[in-house]
């Protein structure tokens, strides 16, 4: 137990030491549109993410982070951060480039005063104070709203309002809902992106983000007062921003230096370019834009012309006699029909105004008849709209704690512009799980085919303790696919996977394992011997008293042979750490014995007479074999160890030597109880069976061999010592004849036989006669 505490006081204090010294930070993260500029202590040069992509996955403390956006994007949140001691980032959070898609798009309100109109808030000019000329206005209402459509739907994330005159009263607050949906915005149906209650001051803007962010064409912007009896209030906005990241901008657009400024304008991933001081005839127009990689618009749906409608709305207020090409033609062969210049397919869906009476073979935007559709001569020169595909993808988002390549379409270069078919490669730094796609590609539409991944730092804890045993954790850390190594004390062995790893669910793959005790084998017992068992752990030896069990390492068994049985082999064998004994079991083999007896010169006579059988002086010598599970066989060895001498009538002694054995079988069974520390002999069993009272097998009536049921008191006195012979309180008389009952059975039934043959023949006789 003391080293394993003093194994864990290393672990901790590693770990300890480990923490005070400073690891740096990681990548803070860029959002989508940034660049980032490293600087501060441990950085030899400026880094500029501008110039080149960061390839470190750790920076040292100090280092300080400033983010910027592409030009048309807008920084939301902090601008700097700096890597500190614990290595994280601070502030908190990695700032957003955003773009306004509220600009410029077509925007309503419930009622309008003293020349507050809907699009004050979208012009882009605000104002501190409110003026009649920048901001909205609208009559005293109980519900008064605003709304903008931006004309096609967009990943909302922030709102931004800048108030005008002030709600609702002195001491009053107002609640300002934002509603974000393809519903009417007039309805209230919306889902609620945010809601605010409190005090609308003048000048100054209210930040409502939408968390997460929520799909729509429709921003719309609900205010009443927040008191228990509805009263009129008036909405005032100077300006609204719909912020988004995932919108294309105008920069992503070809550029071209005779194009008019602000002619440029983006829908659904293309770009538009509006030229309105060179008009050209159609087959003019169609080469133009051809050649700048571009074509004429060769498509439509009732949400992009709203959106052309829109635009050419905005960009000739006061002139309703302009004319646009657009890239239809008539059919030559089937004059009903109208195709696309680019894909030739038929037009299925059109705008067409009334008929004028003509069959003109083009088609263009008629500002007169509302920008929808007529049929014009081809040779008329109009303006026209170039409809082209963006160039690049700008930067994607990179996450904290990762890195990001670049690859260039059609090799593996490295790309500094972020251009259509590139792929960026991203990986997470050690410890972290990339969750998402680990490559994205860069779209024609100038958006990138995947949501962004996100590098999640995973950490599992410190691993179980286990009981005799430790750990080690094999690269320092508890993050992601960080492994840690189980071991087992000396004498123990492990039970389960030493090496566990920390896995995706925040949990160590697997449960810690088990360490055992190593055991070896029980010990062999053999035969004519004592065991003795010396273990270390002395509760389980008291626990466990039976011979026949496993033993712990370093348990120690003595082996002692029991008296007349040498010990062969090693006497004591020791349990080793791999489970098996150092020695093999010793044997115990009986020792040889050598009996001499000297007998003088002497002649061997025969008595005439003896009425007595020969006596026989004997000895029980017993056996036992060693302790089984099943009662087991033991044999009784009785021998004739000494000879008795018997005096003859005349009176001389003659000297008679006689040496006999005879073997009983007998069966017993018995159980050994060998204590640890004690030793335990075999005894002898003495041979009592009281109801045997005929011969059994192998035995003669009469014989010598018969001595067990007749006793051996006939005539002859006991032996004492220890070769005394039981008497087994038996009658010192001689054997006496006894008559066998199956012979006069047989006796009787053949006489039976000879009288009933005796009768049979009478009988026959008489009725003879």
């Amino acid at each position: 137990m003391e080293g394993k505490g003093f194994t864990c006081f290393l672990v901790i204090l590693g770990f300890a030491v480990q923490g005070s010294i400073s690891v740096g930070c990681g990548y803070p993260g860029a959002p989508a549109h940034s660049s980032v500029r490293f600087t501060g202590s441990g950085i030899d040069d400026v880094i500029d993410e501008e110039e080149t992509l960061l390839k470190e996955t750790e920076l040292p403390e100090g280092t300080v982070a400033t983010y910027s956006c592409e030009r048309g994007f807008e920084l939301l949140g902090p601008a700097r951060r700096q890597c500190q001691t614990e290595g994280t980032w601070t502030p908190e959070g990695v700032p957003f480039c955003v773009l306004n898609v509220a600009g410029g798009k077509a925007p309503m309100q419930s009622s309008s005063l003293d020349g507050g109109i809907p699009q004050r808030a979208v012009d882009g000019s605000s104002a501190q104070i409110y003026t009649a000329q920048t901001c909205t206005l609208t009559r005293p209402e109980h519900r008064p709203w605003w709304y903008v459509n931006l004309l096609e739907p967009y990943m909302v994330q922030l709102v931004r309002l800048d108030f005008g005159k002030p709600c609702c009263g002195t001491g009053v607050p107002g609640t300002i809902v934002v509603r974000v949906g393809n519903n009417r915005p007039d309805l209230g149906t919306n889902p609620i992106c945010n809601r605010f209650t409190g005090p609308l001051e003048e000048g100054q803007p209210l930040f409502l983000p939408c968390n997460p962010p929520m799909p729509g064409a429709f921003v719309s912007v609900h205010l009443e007062a927040s008191t228990q009896a509805l009263i009129p209030v008036q909405l005032s906005l100077c300006e609204a921003f719909v912020y988004t990241d995932q919108a294309l901008p105008i920069e992503r657009c070809p550029q071209f230096r005779d194009q008019p400024p602000g002619s440029t304008a983006t829908y659904n991933g293309k770009c538009y370019i509006f030229y309105n001081r060179q008009p050209l005839i159609f087959r003019e127009a169609l080469a133009f834009c051809r050649a700048r990689g571009g074509t004429l618009v060769d498509e439509s749906n009732p949400a992009l012309q709203g959106f052309i409608s829109w635009e050419l709305w905005r960009r000739h207020r006061s002139d309703t006699t302009s004319q646009y090409w657009m890239g239809a033609v008539r059919d030559q062969n089937d004059r009903t029909v109208w195709r696309w210049t680019g894909s030739g397919e038929e037009v299925s869906v059109s705008f067409w105004s009334l008929p004028q009476g003509t069959e003109e073979d083009c088609a263009r935007y008629d500002g007169s008849r509302g920008w929808l559709w007529s049929d014009t001569p081809c040779n008329a020169r109009l303006n026209f709209i170039c409809q082209h595909q963006p160039r690049a993808c700008g930067r994607p988002e990179q996450p904290p704690n990762s890195t990001m390549i670049v690859t260039a379409a059609g090799n593996k270069n490295i790309a500094s512009q972020y251009e259509v078919g590139a792929t960026v490669e991203y990986t997470c730094n050690s410890g972290s799980l990339l969750i998402g796609p680990s490559t994205r590609s860069c779209l024609d539409t100038g958006f990138y085919n995947e949501f962004p991944p996100v590098c999640k730092n995973i950490e599992c804890g410190y691993p179980a303790n286990i009981k005799h045993g430790g750990y080690t954790l094999i690269n320092n850390t508890v993050t992601y696919l960080s492994q840690v190594l189980y071991s087992c004390d000396e004498g123990y062995e492990m039970t389960g996977r030493a090496r566990l790893t920390c896995d995706i669910d925040e949990r160590w793959n697997g449960p810690p394992p088990r360490c055992e005790p190593i055991h070896c084998d029980p010990p062999v017992i053999i035969p004519h011997s004592f065991i003795q068992i010396d273990e270390i752990d002395e509760t389980e030896m008291a626990n466990k008293s039976s011979v026949n069990r496993s033993l712990f390492v370093g348990s120690i068994v003595t082996y002692t042979c029991e008296k007349g049985y040498r010990l062969i082999g090693s006497r004591q064998i020791l349990c080793l750490q791999n489970g098996l004994y150092d020695h093999a079991a010793p044997s115990c083999t009986e020792e040889p014995r050598t009996s001499t007896v000297t007998l003088p010169s002497r002649t061997t006579l025969r008595p005439a007479t003896s009425s007595k059988p020969r006596p026989f002086i004997t000895t029980k010598i017993r056996s036992t074999m060693p302790p089984a599970n099943t009662p087991t066989k033991i044999t009784t060895m009785i021998t004739t160890l000494k000879a008795a001498t018997i005096v003859p009538p005349n009176g001389k002694i003659p000297l008679i030597t006689s040496e006999h054995m005879a073997t009983v079988k007998e069966t017993e069974s018995k159980k050994s109880n060998v204590n640890i520390q004690s030793t335990v002999s075999s005894s002898s069993s003495i041979l009592n069976d009281h109801s045997r009272d005929h011969p059994q097998d192998n035995e003669i009536a009469g014989s010598g061999a018969d001595h067990v049921q007749a006793g051996t008191g006939t005539g002859v006195p006991e032996p004492s010592g220890p070769l005394q012979v039981d008497t087994f309180n038996q009658s010192t008389s001689t054997h006496q004849a006894k008559l066998n009952l199956g012979a006069v059975i047989a006796l009787g039934v053949f006489g039976g036989f000879v009288f009933l043959a005796a009768v049979i023949t009478t009988v026959v006789i008489l009725i003879r006669r």
